[in-house]
């Protein structure tokens, strides 16, 4: 009898033993799980500082997470979050649908470089919406389908669905260059709050990329609308040479 009972303190140890390595390695898959599957929907390199995860709570944090310059631009970035901050409802995680209670993404910090082919910060955001345009429909929608096949090479996406109670962005810093059309000039603005809610309600959610497309397509819209007035309006006019100012920045963002 002695036996059995070690045999079965035994495999508790070792069972506690792997739960707590992957509970210990939950950040870290967390982190690796963004930087990689980012970067194909963004077209662009993507870094994050760390995350820190609850699994008993369903709160975390995501720290200092970037996105840099695609080609053709010149700055280190275009996007830097300092601290987002995560809610999931827990009971969801062993469902086919992922609740997300809250998103709060706090004082980012956008370097807008206008270029000849329009801004970084659109070139991401198209960049985005094409992947998402590329994606097999998902299950339910059977009939319908991508707009144009994936580039080759492109990493397959698993299909995750999420909803999103409520996304809010606050404090945006929107920093204005025209880095190779007027050196040295830039502007700052402060973008006004951004909030969205009940993402993904119906049955088929809505995917990572997706969420990452709608963010970004936000922020640029955000930041066509501070460009129509003040100094960011007379660096882009500067910028756009030929062209007046409702049309130049017509041609940056798409609008």
């Amino acid at each position: 009898m002695k036996w059995v009972i070690r045999i079965l303190v035994v495999l508790v140890l070792l069972i506690g033993a792997g739960l707590w390595y992957g509970w210990s390695q939950l950040d870290n898959l967390v982190k690796f799980g963004i930087e990689q599957t980012t970067p194909p929907v963004v077209q662009t390199s993507v870094s994050v500082q760390q995350v820190k995860l609850s699994i008993f709570s369903g709160s975390g944090v995501v720290d200092g997470f970037e996105i840099g310059n695609p080609k053709g631009f010149s700055g280190p970035r275009a996007l830097r979050i300092g601290r987002t901050e995560v809610a999931l409802d827990t009971s969801s995680v062993r469902t086919d649908k992922i609740v997300i209670k809250y998103i709060r993404i706090k004082d980012p910090e956008i370097n807008l470089e206008a270029g000849l082919g329009g801004t970084n910060l659109k070139h991401i955001a198209d960049n985005a919406k094409s992947f998402v345009s590329q994606q097999p429909p998902p299950a339910g929608k059977a009939g319908v389908s991508p707009a144009s096949p994936p580039p080759a090479g492109t990493p397959a996406q698993k299909s995750i669905k999420l909803q999103v109670n409520e996304l809010l962005i606050t404090g945006a810093k929107l920093s204005a260059s025209a880095a190779g059309l007027v050196p040295d000039a830039s502007a700052q603005v402060t973008l006004p709050d951004i909030r969205l809610t009940n993402l993904g309600t119906g049955s088929n959610g809505i995917t990572p990329a997706e969420l990452t497309a709608m963010v970004l397509s936000q922020l640029n819209t955000e930041a066509a609308k501070a460009s129509a007035s003040g100094a960011l309006k007379n660096l882009l006019q500067k910028g756009t040479g030929k062209i007046d100012a409702a049309g130049g920045i017509k041609k940056l963002f798409g609008k």
